[in-house]
């Protein structure tokens, strides 16, 4: 292990290098699981340390809206559909960021915003399913300088890519959290409807069980109705205790105990 050695503060701050950003941005993501809260921070964070606009649009269903942004823009961008023949999209299908350096890359595609910027860097977002492999595109992020159309550097873009792997990795997190609370939320439902038709036909054996015993007079087959009814009893009470154990509602209990699950903050 390499010795650390402590140097005497000249009493002024440095400035924060690339990998510490990183490192800060990465607690940042670690620390939340709220896909907007990450996004408006680490925007936010850009805009501040590289003195650009920032911007991230999403896919929502087959459109790609602009959700997040940052810094100055000269129209409102909430919301805004990303056009089908823009550079963004182009670089969303592909998967490839892009960082345009001269004006004339992006001449054959159509703008989306009022004012073309055509000097930017877009980055895609997207992560790999590990249940089926495939990788499951989220959006792009954007960076640029607006008007002043300075180019992003060479360090910065690499830096920018690091970012949005980052922003893929806690948006896919959360993603496929949302994928496995549906599915316990339906292995839940299959759960109940089991146990309600599973209690209406031990209460139909139940029930003949009991009249039966009461109506013949073959002392025998009173015996095995009896103890037939004696088993649906003991079956009555495991179906009880797990019910309870999904605190779902029981037949008499009068309010219904909803299952928590684990929540995402």
């Amino acid at each position: 292990m390499a010795r650390t050695v402590a140097k005497k503060s000249t009493g002024k701050k440095r400035a924060a290098g690339p990998f510490e950003d990183i490192l800060k941005v990465a607690r940042v993501l670690s620390s939340s699981t709220v896909p907007e809260r990450v996004i408006e921070t680490v925007l936010t964070h850009l805009c501040e340390r590289l003195g650009k606009r920032a911007r991230c649009a999403l896919l929502e269903g087959s459109d790609l809206r602009l959700r997040f942004w940052a810094g100055e823009h000269s129209c409102p961008v909430g919301g805004l559909k990303i056009n089908k023949n823009s550079i963004v999209w182009d670089v969303v299908k592909k998967g490839k960021p892009v960082n345009l350096t001269d004006a004339r890359q992006a001449d054959h595609f159509i703008h989306t915003l009022a004012a073309p910027i055509n000097i930017k860097s877009i980055i895609p977002l997207s992560y790999l399913d590990p249940v089926t492999n495939q990788e499951k595109r989220l959006g792009a992020l954007i960076v640029d300088s607006g008007n002043e159309r300075v180019p992003v550097s060479r360090e910065d873009f690499e830096y920018l890519q690091v970012i949005g792997e980052l922003i893929s990795a806690v948006a896919g997190r959360v993603e496929l959290t949302r994928e496995l609370l549906q599915s316990w939320r339906r292995q839940e439902e299959i759960l109940m409807e089991t146990a309600h038709y599973f209690r209406n036909s031990i209460a139909v054996i139940g029930g003949f069980s009991s009249r039966m015993a009461k109506l013949t007079t073959d002392k025998e087959l009173v015996e095995k109705a009896v103890h037939l009814h004696e088993e649906v009893k003991v079956l009555e009470e495991h179906l009880a205790r797990f019910e309870r154990y999904m605190s779902i509602r029981s037949p008499g209990s009068g309010r219904r105990k909803e299952l928590k699950f684990l929540e995402v903050d």
